[in-house]
């Protein structure tokens, strides 16, 4: 993981589809994994700000759509 999990998370979260590539790229698969359920339940749960969810599903779609991490399968 680069840096701190503060610098992980703003990667992950800001929307930048370059950025979220390369942040999730940095992880190993278990620890892809646990980042992508995390995402998922900021995307889907209560307690989270929108702006919060939002960032967490824009995330979410980049997996999904197989861009997270070349030579990695889709989500």
């Amino acid at each position: 993981m680069m840096g701190s999990p503060d610098t992980f998370w703003s990667e992950v979260l800001s929307e930048e589809p370059a950025r979220i590539r390369a942040a999730l790229g940095l992880l190993g698969d278990a620890e892809r994994q646990a980042a992508l359920a995390h995402l998922k339940r900021m995307a889907e749960e209560g307690g989270w700000s929108e702006g919060q969810s939002r960032r967490a599903r824009a995330a979410l779609d980049i997996a999904s759509a197989g861009l997270a991490t070349p030579g990695h399968p889709p989500a």
